[in-house]
C-alpha cells in the first residue's frame, strides 16, 4: 500500500462533513504523529508499538496532558478506522484501539473578582493610550487593538458562549432591537442553535463594533469579530478571522496578567456566579451556557468554599 497521511486525510475529509475548524485539528495531529514517526513512515507501517512509543514520548517526555493525548488518539483512530474500512491500509485490527490514558480529572477552572478585574485595567488602559496616540510597542501586538478585544472580552465574560461561538457570529447574528445574539449551531458543541443576552454593560462595546464594521464594508452575513478590518498591515485581510488571533491575544494577556486567562474560564466563571445567586436557577444557567442536559451545566460549575466553610463552622458549633 502506497497510501500516505496526505492521502489518508483527503478521502476522510471527502467522506464526512467536518467543520473547518475540525479538519484544522486532524491536520494538526497528523502533523504532529508524523513529526514523531518521521515523513517517510506510511500510514501502511503504522503498528501498536510505533503508538504507544507516540504515547510515551507525548506523555512522558513532553509532559503533556492525558487529556491532550487521548484528544490526538480519538483522531487517530478514526482516520485509521476509516482507512481500515476502505482497505487503505492491509491491518486487520486499529492500532490506535487501545492505548487511551486515564487522565486526572482537576477542578474547573474559573477566574476571581481580582483576576477579572486586573484583565479589565491593563487592556483599559491599553485603550486609553491607543486614543491619544501612544503606541507601547514598535511592532504589531497582540493585544492591538484594545477596544476590539475589550469587546471580544465582554462578549466572553457578559454571555459565556464559547470562543467557536464568537468565531461564528455573524452581523446578521446581533439584534440590538430586541437585544441579543444568536449563536450559530455550527459553532456549538452539541450543533444546537441558541440566543444569549446583549446586557447593558455588553451593549456598548458590541454597539461599537457592530458599526464601525459596517463602516468599513462589511456585510451582514460576515464575520462580525474580524480584526483584519481594524488592523493595517500585509496578510491581514481575511474574510474569516480564525482561531490564531484568539490564541494569540489570550497567550499575550495571560503573560501580562501573571495568570492563565482563557474564553473557558470565562465560560466556567459565569457558571459559577450564576449558581451563587440565591434561586441558583440550573435551567437558566443551562440555557445561557446552551447546554443540552443539567448535568452538563453542573460540571461547569465550581464548588463554592465560602458556602462550604460556613456550613463546616456552624456544624462545628452545634
Amino acid at each position: 500500500m502506497n497510501t500516505t497521511f496526505d492521502d489518508l486525510l483527503s478521502d476522510y475529509f471527502f467522506t464526512k462533513a467536518l467543520r473547518p475548524a475540525t479538519e484544522w485539528s486532524y491536520n494538526k495531529v497528523v502533523k504532529s504523529f508524523q513529526h514523531f514517526i518521521g515523513e517517510l513512515v506510511t500510514p501502511e507501517q503504522v503498528d501498536k508499538k510505533l503508538v504507544l512509543m507516540w504515547r510515551r514520548q507525548v506523555i512522558s517526555d513532553s509532559h503533556l496532558s492525558k487529556i491532550t493525548w487521548n484528544n490526538k488518539v480519538t483522531h487517530m483512530r478514526a482516520l485509521f478506522n476509516h482507512a481500515i474500512a476502505q482497505g487503505l491500509v492491509t491491518a486487520a485490527e486499529n492500532p490506535f484501539n487501545g492505548v487511551l490514558a486515564r487522565p486526572d480529572i482537576k477542578r474547573k477552572k474559573t477566574l476571581t473578582d481580582g483576576q477579572i478585574k486586573r484583565i479589565y485595567l491593563l487592556m483599559e488602559a491599553r485603550e486609553a493610550d491607543e486614543s491619544i496616540g501612544i503606541c507601547r510597542e514598535r511592532t504589531r501586538s497582540a493585544l492591538r487593538p484594545a477596544w476590539f478585544w475589550l469587546t471580544v472580552l465582554d462578549a466572553l465574560h457578559r454571555t459565556g458562549m464559547r470562543q467557536n461561538q464568537l468565531l461564528h457570529i455573524r452581523l446578521c447574528d446581533v439584534d440590538l432591537d430586541n437585544g441579543w445574539i444568536t449563536l450559530r449551531p455550527e459553532g456549538a458543541k452539541n450543533h444546537k442553535e441558541h440566543r444569549v443576552p446583549i446586557t447593558a454593560s455588553l451593549r456598548p462595546r458590541l454597539e461599537k463594533l457592530y458599526h464601525l464594521s459596517l463602516e468599513r464594508g462589511a456585510q451582514k452575513d460576515e464575520q462580525l469579530f474580524n480584526i483584519s478590518r481594524f488592523v493595517d498591515g500585509k496578510n491581514l485581510t481575511s474574510m474569516n478571522m480564525d482561531h490564531p488571533p484568539l490564541r494569540a491575544f489570550f497567550r499575550r494577556l495571560s503573560k501580562e496578567c501573571q495568570f492563565t486567562a482563557s474564553p473557558h474560564r470565562f465560560r466556567h466563571t459565569i457558571a459559577t456566579n450564576l449558581m451563587k445567586q440565591p434561586d441558583r436557577n440550573i435551567k437558566m444557567a443551562q440555557d445561557l451556557l446552551g447546554h443540552s442536559t443539567p448535568a452538563i451545566t453542573l460540571e461547569y460549575v465550581e464548588a463554592d468554599l465560602d458556602r462550604v466553610r460556613a456550613l463546616l463552622e456552624e456544624m462545628e458549633n452545634v
